[in-house]
This record gives structure tokens, sequence and C-alpha cells, in this order.
């Protein structure tokens, strides 16, 4: 188990809007997050998760982390990315912490910078391997119907990974 993990605003809101933060901080700990990714996340405190997110961070289970020049090295990779997306990826690598985050371009630009990287449905998998949930099913579908885009074909692969139907 990490003890401390860096999170994109995407993976926290899903997880916030349907109260499950607590399946991050009971796999990894703390939870790092820049300040943009914050300013993101609670933008509007009537949006889905921003309450969870709110609490978590009053409660200091998830840590605001103030950027440095340092962190924010040139990167043409990170500028085709929106500021939150670049600040998770600059914190991860220069902390040499593993990521949180699920969109697309973001994952591929942190692979090519050698971030270790998981998304929402293998933060699930991980949960379900070590029994913290029982099934990750009724969650992707909570996820889904509140709005989080999961394809019918990601869902799909997630069941069969997880051994479910």
């Amino acid at each position: 188990m990490n003890k401390v993990i860096i999170a994109d605003a995407s993976p926290l809101i899903a997880f916030g809007a349907i109260d499950k933060l607590s399946v991050l901080f009971n796999l990894f700990g703390k939870v790092l997050i820049p300040e943009i990714v914050a300013a993101e996340c609670l933008v509007d405190k009537t949006h889905p998760g921003a309450t969870a997110i709110a609490k978590a961070i009053d409660d200091k289970m998830i840590q605001i982390i103030h950027s440095t020049k340092e962190m924010h090295a040139a990167n043409n990779e990170l500028a085709k990315l929106d500021d939150g997306e670049a600040a998770a990826i600059a914190l991860a690598h220069s902390l040499n912490l593993p990521l949180v985050i699920d969109e697309k371009l973001g994952r591929d630009v942190a692979k090519k910078l050698g971030v270790k990287i998981i998304g929402t449905i293998g933060v699930l998998l991980l949960a379900k391997e070590k029994k913290m949930v029982e099934a990750i099913k009724p969650i992707l579908l909570q996820l889904k119907n509140g709005g989080y885009f999961l394809s019918n074909a990601l869902i799909k692969d997630a069941l069969k990974r997880a051994q479910e139907k």
C-alpha cells in the first residue's frame, strides 16, 4: 500500500459524488492535490462531490500542495492538458508518487513522463482485490447513473476483470 497518492479532479469528484472517498483513503492513506485541482473540485459547493471533498480537506485526509516553479518545469506534453491535469502530473512526477487520473490524454502524458497511474476503475478493482469493497458493479452503476462517463464497454471490461457479471 502506498502511503500517499496524488489525485486529479475527476476521480476525486467521482468518488466524492457517491460518498466513496473512503475507498481512496483506505487504499492509499493520504491524498495530495495541487491547489488548482482543489479549486476545480470546490468551484461550486453545490456540484456533486464538493461537500465531501471540502470535508476531507478539513479533516486533513486530502492535503493541498502549493505549486513551486520546479514542479512546473517547461514540458511540451503538459502544455496540451488542462491546468489541473498538468499540475497533478507535475506534482506526481516531482514527488515520484503515483497518480489517480482518468482522462486518456492525461494518462498518456503521465506515462510518457514515467508517472505510475491508476484510474477510478483501477482503484475499484484494487479495493475489491483487497476486500475493501464486496463488488464493483453497484459502484460503477452509481457512478454512471450520477453522470460520470463510463462506456458500456469499459464497464463490461471492468466487470470481467473483477470476475463479476
